[in-house]
């Protein structure tokens, strides 16, 4: 009832159409041992369906082969067990299909595209389904894949943080020139990423990518006001990886508990530089002080960032950072860099919400940055925060953005 009643809306308000059929593919989206990976794509499948709409996931899962060439007879052997079995070959669960792909080493992600195109090809000849539009998650590789399999109309959504590496690689640029001439529509999820995808590739197709944030949704992140002045729980959520500069929140805390023995770190999220936060933990004396949670549900994150204090984030680079922006929802301050997504997304706000400090900053520098943030005290105005996170980034919100987006080239 809700729904047709929705849609009656939307036609009697625009003339539009009513559902749209969507094939979403992306290769970063939530399981069980990965609950947060993704989490934004999942975020725009749900708000899509409740309004209605119906959505299918595709995620190419990555299986390493060796380097060069796989063999022909992989792909045989991937057919002929899709066809035997194609639910064994292909698992599905609550609309999401996941699909191997054979990705030979060192193949960057150039071949990281050709391997999506071939599973992709597999899969879709034993599980074909009919959509209206398809839409991928990155321009490099998912996007080429699609493009070269012929999937129109095709909308891409760009996240990725490292598209330096990407514009690095023989033929990297020329690809993805190839995907935003090819594309019928591109977005970013902030203008920084569209400043640095039309400066690598002097495309004119790149000055009419649109911008559409992520979603931000509060429904399960507690607003709380802080004690002013008490800033000695730090929580950092996210991935425990070196590009994430888990390194620098380390040294960081170590440096400002000399002037807070009794502060705290939790560390919410799972990654491969676990090992080396355990020994340097061990070696500075700070096993008691730094909690690792491990792999956390997103919908138990807002417990953690309730218990918190201040959530330090130290990302060199950000597409868009959402773990800030949830962190601001929950009414904590919040210590980054500036890493091009922090600014983009609440940077306007930083006076009343948190500090950014440049991308160089050192240990010292982010230890005095929380200090300084005590001493605010009263210029912090984490309602005002809250608020602004409801406004720009509400689900309904960013799926009517997209919505429109696909109607205006189906």
């Amino acid at each position: 009832m809700a729904c047709r009643a929705y849609m009656a809306r939307r036609e009697d308000l625009n003339g539009v159409r009513g559902a749209v059929k969507v094939q979403v593919v992306t290769p970063w989206y939530p399981d069980r041992y990965s609950p947060y990976s993704g989490i934004f794509v999942k975020k725009q499948v749900d708000a899509l369906r409740r309004l209605c709409h119906q959505v299918e996931v595709e995620v190419p899962v990555i299986y390493p082969a060796p380097q060069g060439a796989v063999p022909d007879a992989v792909a045989r052997a991937m057919e002929s067990l899709a066809e035997i079995d194609p639910a064994a070959m292909f698992a599905q669960d609550d609309g999401v299909t996941r699909v191997p792909a054979a990705v030979p080493s060192r193949s960057g992600d150039l071949g990281r595209a050709a391997a999506y195109e071939n599973s992709m090809r597999i899969k879709r000849s034993f599980l074909p389904g009919e959509v209206d539009i398809t839409h991928a998650h990155l321009g490099v590789p998912t996007g080429l894949a699609l493009l070269h399999l012929g999937a129109k109309p095709l909308v891409v959504t760009e996240h990725q943080s490292t598209l330096g590496r990407v514009f690095g690689q023989p033929g990297g640029v020329e690809a993805y020139q190839e995907v935003l001439e090819g594309a019928d529509a591109f977005i970013c999820v902030s203008s920084h990423l569209k400043d640095q995808i039309v400066g690598a590739t002097q495309s004119k197709a790149a000055e009419a990518i649109d911008i559409v944030p992520n979603i931000v949704d509060l429904s399960d992140i507690p607003f709380r006001e802080r004690a002013r002045g008490a800033h000695g729980h730090w929580v950092y959520v996210g991935t425990i990886a070196t590009h994430k500069g888990i390194e620098l929140l380390l040294r960081a805390f170590k440096v400002y508990r000399q002037g807070d023995r009794s502060a705290t770190l939790t560390i919410v999220g799972v990654g491969p530089h676990r090992p080396w936060v355990e020994r340097f933990t061990a070696g500075a004396g700070l096993s008691r002080s730094v909690r690792l949670t491990g792999s956390v549900p997103h919908e138990k994150i807002g417990a953690f960032l309730d218990k918190a204090d201040v959530l330090v984030h130290l990302s060199p680079s950000e597409t868009f950072g959402i773990a800030s922006l949830e962190a601001i929802g929950a009414g904590l301050p919040v210590v980054s860099l500036r890493n091009g997504g922090a600014e983009s997304a609440w940077g306007d706000f930083e006076e009343v919400v948190g500090c950014l400090l440049p991308a160089g900053a050192s240990a010292v520098d982010v230890a005095e940055a929380v200090v300084r943030l005590e001493e605010r005290g009263d210029a912090l105005d984490p309602q005002a925060g809250r608020r602004m996170v409801e406004g720009r980034f509400a689900p309904n919100q960013i799926a009517d953005a997209l919505i429109a987006t696909y109607e205006r080239v189906l």
